[in-house]
């Protein structure tokens, strides 16, 4: 994301996707080149200020969605709890990756204005207010566009507040034109993907849809199984996305602890996501019985009060939906096969219904009949779990600034690698994924800028998103190969190419004499061709 905000910035470029994933949106790229113009130049702080500025829209707008499903108070809270949260979490909410940020602000957007719109509708409105709302649905079809274009893991909310909106405006909707408007809008959110989709002949949500099906090549027979899945769904993946500080599992060492999966782990994630899914049937079936209640007591309330209560409860619906819907699109995708702590952000849309999973808890715990043991049992065990997951969330993040040095250190280690390959002279050079752009990001708009290309455990090119960098380190004289001598620093089941580099270079060594140099970096070893004249 860097580079493509370098690349906006700097040199006049416009993409439409993202390098080398061209399902996913760039208004990260576009908000950090802004950044970047504004503090003076490219930098990860300036580029994550884009981030963060999509963040607290999102925090705006679930104030003011949780104030008209909820109450204020209730949006005061939720604001609370989700700003106390887990290094996975904080990543999501800071790291310019691409999606995550944009699925939480405009999944929660489009619950807003379904919400809105549907709260507003009127049965016997004038022409004139019908067509004065007609715009809230292009607004609407533009913020399921951009979401769409940004990344599809908000589908399940697009769909659940698009639901919402036909229960309630069918009539605009089908008669009097507000579907057409609505995609009008959709279709203006998705145009970066119209036009891209014209521009190389597919389409990529099709991409994307079959990548989401299609599992990992390496994948046992056991691994694909439902029962796997849903297992890794509920000891990881769930805890992961729902900011579990207890036990985190990430596949990749250098973005945080990967703790081992003993018993107690399983034991403690498993609690953690069976507490998350009760508490989700608990506000279903809450919600459920005041739908029940609304009908059975409708004396005393007007029609349009009726119809705001109906309106209030049925969103809250939509939005377990929306959660109950991700779960299960994500079960039966490849994401939980091999990797299900760095897949959990594929369900980053569970945050967006919070408040809906709060909300159980808070009213038991604001409400009291002092002659009913249970009523005083179930107010003081709420607040207890209230204040417990209060501290709970306040320890995670204790623990994600506890990896600030960590962080530092790598930072570090990473600059004195980068003095060490200008010292040698190095430009170009081959080297594993996790590697290449984080050198290619540091040292761009430098006096001695690195180009490099990606290679796996045999030497062979893979997942280069920038082909001019895979063209430029190939045309270059006799580039170097660096590997990963600390496997830490590196996924090792794909990029661990020390043992091929290695024989490589004594087999040629062998041959033809003293012609490839070993030279032991921080973390690294650089075979370079140094041919004696």
């Amino acid at each position: 994301m860097a580079i493509i905000a370098n690349d906006i910035a700097y040199h006049g470029k416009f993409p439409l996707m993202f390098y080398g994933q061209d399902y996913m949106g760039v208004i990260e790229a576009y908000l950090g080149a802004l950044f970047y113009h504004l503090t003076g130049g490219p930098s990860i702080t300036a580029l994550r200020l884009g981030v963060i500025l999509l963040i607290g829209l999102f925090f705006i707008v679930m104030y003011r969605l949780t104030s008209l499903i909820y109450s204020q108070k209730m949006a005061l809270i939720t604001l609370a709890f989700l700003s106390f949260s887990t290094l996975s979490y904080v990543g999501r909410l800071v790291l310019a990756t691409g999606g995550s940020a944009e699925t939480l602000l405009f999944g929660s957007l489009s619950f807003l204005v379904a919400a809105y719109l549907s709260y507003t509708y009127e049965r016997q409105a004038s022409i004139r207010t019908r067509l004065l709302r007609l715009p809230g649905y292009l607004l609407f079809g533009i913020i399921v566009g951009l979401g769409i274009w940004s990344d599809m893991v908000g589908l399940s909310l697009y769909l659940m507040s698009t639901l919402l909106l036909v229960i309630f405006c069918w009539r605009e909707i089908f008669i009097w034109g507000g579907w057409l408007i609505g995609l009008l809008g959709g279709a203006i959110g998705l145009l970066p993907t119209i036009i891209y989709s014209l521009q190389i002949g597919t389409s990529p949500i099709a991409d994307l849809l079959g990548k989401a099906e299609t599992p990992p090549i390496n994948a046992t027979a056991e691994q694909l199984s439902l029962w796997h899945k849903i297992v890794e769904t509920f000891q990881v993946s769930l805890p992961t996305a729902t900011s579990s500080p207890f036990c985190p599992v990430i596949e990749y060492p250098f973005m945080g602890d990967n703790t081992q999966r003993t018993l107690s782990c399983g034991i403690i994630q498993s609690s953690w996501s069976i507490g998350y899914v009760l508490l989700i049937i608990a506000s279903i079936i809450i919600t459920i019985l005041a739908l029940k209640q609304l009908r059975k007591n409708q004396e005393g309330l007007s029609a349009l009060e009726q119809h705001k209560k109906r309106v209030i409860y049925v969103t809250r619906l939509c939005m377990l939906g929306a959660a109950i819907l991700s779960l299960l699109i994500y079960i039966n995708s490849a994401g939980p096969v091999n990797q299900p702590g760095y897949h959990a952000r594929y369900i980053i849309s569970l945050v967006v219904i919070t408040p809906a999973i709060l909300a159980p808890l808070y009213n038991a715990a604001r409400h009291l009949r002092s002659e009913l043991k249970w009523a005083r049992f179930r107010l003081y065990g709420s607040r207890a779990i209230l204040v417990a997951l209060a501290v709970i969330f306040i320890a995670g993040t204790y623990i994600a600034f506890m990896e600030v040095p960590r962080a530092q250190a790598a930072s570090d280690r990473r600059e004195h690698l980068i003095k060490q390959l200008t010292a040698l002279h190095v430009t170009y050079l081959y080297t594993d994924y996790w590697t290449c752009y984080n050198l290619v990001v540091a040292t761009m708009n430098t006096k001695h800028p690195i180009i490099c290309a990606v290679i796996d455990d045999q030497l062979s090119n893979k997942h280069n998103r920038i082909k001019s960098f895979e063209i430029a380190v190939d045309k270059s004289k006799r580039p170097p190969f660096m590997c990963a001598k600390d496997l830490s620093l590196t996924t090792k089941d794909t990029y661990n190419c020390l043992p091929e580099a290695a024989a490589q270079a004594n087999k040629t060594n062998s041959k033809i004499g003293h012609y490839f140099v070993r030279h032991d970096l921080d973390g690294y070893v650089l075979y370079r061709a140094e041919p004696k004249s």
